[in-house]
């Protein structure tokens, strides 16, 4: 009989042993999933606010909105045929999928006459 009851009292023991390993196991993974659910939380607000910003103007990430209104895809076409009529049309995309346009003519110079002379160099 006191054989019986040190089996089941050590198989009581085993039993609460392996549930609480379960139960750390579990927790541990809820609070990891709960850190990475906040940090995307974290970073769409971020995104959100910098949008919200938006130092450069509306213009300048009208390339990236996928969704624009029938209007705005004319207008959009009828600038770009008077800047392809009298200037070159230079288009750069970057890694973001921003689209950034140069529409200076070809003619107009940066530097002053008096600046000196670009020179290609290399470093050493």
């Amino acid at each position: 009989m006191k054989i019986f009851f040190a089996i089941v009292i050590f198989g009581l023991i085993g039993i609460t042993i392996i549930v609480m390993i379960v139960i750390n196991f579990m927790y541990h993974n809820i609070k990891k999933l709960r850190e990475e659910v906040e940090d995307r939380y974290y970073r769409n607000l971020k995104r959100k606010e910098q949008k919200e910003k938006n130092p450069f103007g509306d213009d300048y990430f009208k390339s990236s909105n996928k969704k624009q209104s029938a209007r705005a895809q004319r207008q959009y076409a009828q600038r770009e045929q008077k800047a392809n009529s009298n200037t070159t049309t230079r288009r750069t995309t970057t890694s973001d999928g921003v689209t950034i346009i140069d529409d200076r003519n070809e003619e107009k110079k940066i530097f002053n006459q008096g600046d000196g002379e670009y020179v290609e160099f290399e470093e050493v």
